[in-house]
């Protein structure tokens, strides 16, 4: 069996990135059916200078946020959407291209896509930026996505990463389900519900341990930790996990 390489992103409880010494990293995968969907890599959008702000409002005149080019690629879409909201503080246009890039990926019939669509609006409802100094506006004035409130936020995220979860099971796409259900744990204790919490947790081990029995070739390169057990270890007991 050909070996593969499986690349799962993962962020901690506050939504921001692990640390080194604190993440898993799962190396990307070599079949190019994967690398069209965001997961793959993230792109930063780095601070121009005035002079390069100014030249961007001529050359990207139809930009769906200041300074990030326009796209067709919903792929490229998530990417910006998660740079925006993950670095740069700018949960208002992000949320916007994620709606873009689900409604792109659901006109071309592209489950996994949409997956990804829906991953990323997990991330976006619990991340930092909609949860800092953006709070008030989100408490006023909500989401683009309509049935979502400032206090359901977590809420929100566990329903998308469950959405995006039960396309992944379908797909049987492992990798990305030890991820879902990972960053499920991580919502849930933020919500305050560590039974839930660990349940999520148990649930990522069970799909990491089965992704290895049907994929024994694969390989993974974990930063800081020999096995997965040992990245869950301190969460789980954080979480208070029997």
């Amino acid at each position: 069996m050909r070996s593969r390489l499986i690349h799962v992103i993962s962020q901690s409880p506050d939504g921001s990135p692990l640390q080194p010494n604190k993440r898993m990293e799962l190396t990307r995968c070599r079949a190019q059916s994967y690398s069209r969907y965001a997961d793959q890599v993230i792109s930063i959008v780095r601070p121009a200078s005035v002079v390069l702000l100014f030249l961007s409002l001529l050359g990207f005149a139809g930009c769906a946020a200041f300074g990030v080019p326009a796209t067709t690629d919903p792929a490229g879409k998530l990417r910006d959407a998660t740079a925006l909201f993950d670095r740069q503080d700018r949960p208002l246009p992000a949320e916007r291209l994620i709606r873009e890039a689900l409604e792109l990926y659901q006109k071309n019939g592209d489950q996994l896509g949409v997956a990804e669509a829906y991953r990323t609006y997990g991330f976006f409802f619990r991340s930092s930026s909609v949860n800092g100094k953006w709070s008030k506006f989100y408490r006023d004035n909500g989401f683009l996505d309509r049935s979502a409130t400032f206090d359901t936020r977590y809420i929100k995220s566990i329903e998308y990463f469950e959405m995006a979860r039960a396309i992944y099971s379908a797909h049987q796409r492992l990798d990305a389900l030890t991820n879902v259900d990972l960053n499920m744990g991580f919502t849930y204790e933020l919500m305050g519900d560590p039974q839930a919490a660990c349940q999520a947790f148990d649930r990522s081990r069970q799909d990491h341990t089965e992704m290895f029995r049907r994929n024994p070739g694969a390989r993974i390169e974990m930063q800081g930790f020999s096995t997965y057990e040992q990245f869950l270890a301190p969460h789980r007991q954080r979480a208070g996990c029997s």
